[in-house]
């Protein structure tokens, strides 16, 4: 008899499924002459005082991890809530996971309005499930369209994605239209990464003691800076987080990395420095891109700028490809369901920002000329 194929065996929604690529890092990795301003990183290091918290906790890594209990606590009374109300996850694409296999199976649908972070749609196929976008609004609003939201509720809907803000374009959802749709009684997983980086950070996270199918997703990410680290949370009520307890894998946050949350939560000067930093260079960088002929940036509540630079006459990824030459490396936003010629760029430290402005401005001379002539 001849032996079948391993792939005979795989289960259809995996073969089908395209995974949400990292290629991008391993690029950034293999040239670190080039500046990383295109995966929403906080370009400033950890504080020493992470540091020393993790070559502390290196001191025990060879015993298991707990629970994360007194970081489950800080971060609940951070939010007004108990430790019972926090999962811990391995970033927050672990969380974006453990929700999806608590709550969709194959062949139901999870409403999700786009562009967004494509992690959703991604994870959302490989697990088997339908992702169903609805466009966000025109520019320069990319509004949430509520009505088109509802109207894509049905029996299969098992899920709805919010992010707030949004990426890539930055901007908040109205907590009138986020009831609208969480009176629907559906499950709704609100993406708050950028939260803490809001110029007047507005947390939804009280909903969850409305709306018992609410959950809260946050990361370490962006405002502490611990991308590396891998430490995501969501804050939910206690009965909900206890099913989502049963999804996730024991011991999937690292002791060290525990550990340099912890150090991170309360290391408060460091944390008003790197949130003044970005908030700063996101002013500047908008108000800069803005004054480059052919340019238009919007508005952003994270740590990231979109650019329409669509009337430059290149594609998102030869806009990246050519910046890149110049040693800045961006995102393109092709993958994100956005016309040719968007780009995001994160921000980073001033001098980051700077020398992208210069090298951004001399670019964008260059191909309207290059249009024109």
């Amino acid at each position: 008899m001849k032996m079948r194929s391993v792939e005979d065996y795989i289960v259809p929604w995996v073969r089908t499924a395209a995974p949400y690529s990292d290629q991008h890092m391993d690029f950034a990795w293999s040239h670190p002459e080039v500046v990383r301003m295109m995966s929403n990183e906080n370009l400033i290091p950890p504080s020493e005082q992470v540091i020393d918290a993790v070559v502390e906790a290196a001191r025990q890594g060879n015993l298991y991890p707990g629970s994360g209990e007194e970081l489950r606590r800080k971060l609940g009374q951070a939010a007004g809530l108990d430790a019972e109300n926090v999962l811990l996850g391995n970033g927050s694409t672990d969380i974006i996971n453990i929700v999806i296999n608590t709550f969709l199976a194959p062949g139901e649908e999870a409403v999700i309005p786009s562009p967004t972070f494509s992690m959703y749609a991604a994870r959302v196929k490989v697990n088997g499930g339908v992702p169903v976008e609805i466009p966000l609004g025109p520019p320069p609003a990319f509004d949430w369209d509520v009505d088109a939201i509802l109207a894509a509720v049905n029996e299969k809907t098992k899920l709805i994605f919010i992010c707030t803000p949004n990426n890539p374009t930055g901007n908040q959802i109205r907590e009138a239209d986020l009831r609208r749709i969480l009176d629907q009684g559906i499950p709704t997983f609100i993406d708050e990464a950028y939260y803490e980086l809001e110029e007047q950070p507005r947390t939804l996270a009280f909903l969850v003691t409305e709306y018992p199918h609410a959950i809260i997703s946050r990361t370490m990410s962006k405002a502490f800076g611990l991308a590396g680290f891998r430490v995501g949370y969501a804050l939910a009520d206690a009965g909900l987080v206890s099913y989502l307890n049963r999804v996730r894998i024991p011991w999937n946050v690292s002791l060290i990395s525990l550990a340099a949350a912890l150090a991170a939560m309360d290391d408060l000067e460091d944390q008003q420095r790197k949130r003044e930093i970005n908030c700063e260079g996101r002013r500047y960088l908008c108000e800069a891109i803005n004054q480059i002929p052919g340019l238009r940036a919007f508005p952003s509540e994270g740590n990231f700028i979109l650019i329409d630079a669509s009337s430059l006459g290149r594609t998102s990824d030869q806009i990246r490809d050519d910046i890149i030459q110049r040693g800045i490396f961006i995102r393109p936003m092709s993958p994100h369901n956005m016309k040719p010629g968007y780009i995001r760029v994160t921000v980073g430290t001033p001098q980051h920002n700077r020398r992208f402005i210069e090298v951004l401005r001399d670019y964008a001379a260059k191909a309207l000329e290059e249009k024109d002539g």
